[in-house]
């Protein structure tokens, strides 16, 4: 795989991360049906997980800056990243081990009992916490990779470097200079009369 390629792939890898991540957050984690209480009680990525959101949007805005990025820079968005990942998967993870993590807060608030355990009848939860870790643990390879195999990868145009010296650099001095003793500064030859 050529780096262009390369770097495509894994900016495309992190811009999938961060939007499996936000739209985890947005989806139901899990549902309880409690006894007393007459619809089930669902519960959403946010009320379980609210950092699930702002950590895909922040995954979301590295890679965009990955696009741009030179070699130092890389290596920064890179460590980044993998971080950004592990805290996904803190984020998400509790629920895919136990759907009653988030439940337990959203039944007291439709209850207003503390002790819970007794007033569920049934409790099922949803796919959707294991794509939130699957989103986490996907930023924080393509982080790894980005610190392993960013210096391959070549740095945007030349028009997006402020070191760059402007393709036509001109001094205004010496091309007046140049229309005073007849020639053109342009570099144009002279045609003469037609």
């Amino acid at each position: 795989m050529t780096p262009a390629r390369e770097r495509f792939a894994t900016v495309l890898g992190v811009l999938v991360a961060g939007a499996g991540a936000v739209l985890a957050s947005t989806q139901t984690f899990a549902t309880a049906t409690v006894a007393g209480v007459r619809e089930p009680v669902v519960v959403a990525g946010q009320a379980v997980a609210p950092a699930l959101a702002p950590l895909g949007i922040v995954a979301l805005a590295l890679g965009i800056a990955l696009t741009i990025a030179g070699r130092a820079a890389r290596i920064v968005l890179g460590a980044l990243l993998v971080l950004l990942g592990a805290g996904i998967v803190a984020t998400a993870f509790p629920s895919v081990l136990d759907d009653a993590a988030g439940t337990r807060a959203a039944i007291t608030t439709v209850t207003g009992v503390t002790d819970v355990a007794s007033l569920v009848l049934t409790r099922s939860g949803t796919p959707w916490p294991a794509v939130g870790t699957a989103a986490g643990v996907l930023a924080a390879i393509l982080g790894v990779v980005v610190l392993v195999r960013a210096r391959r990868w070549t740095t945007g145009g030349r028009r997006f470097r402020s070191d760059a010296p402007p393709e036509h650099a001109t001094d205004p001095i010496s091309e007046w200079d140049a229309l005073s003793r007849g020639s053109d500064p342009t570099g144009r030859q002279d045609q003469g009369d037609r």
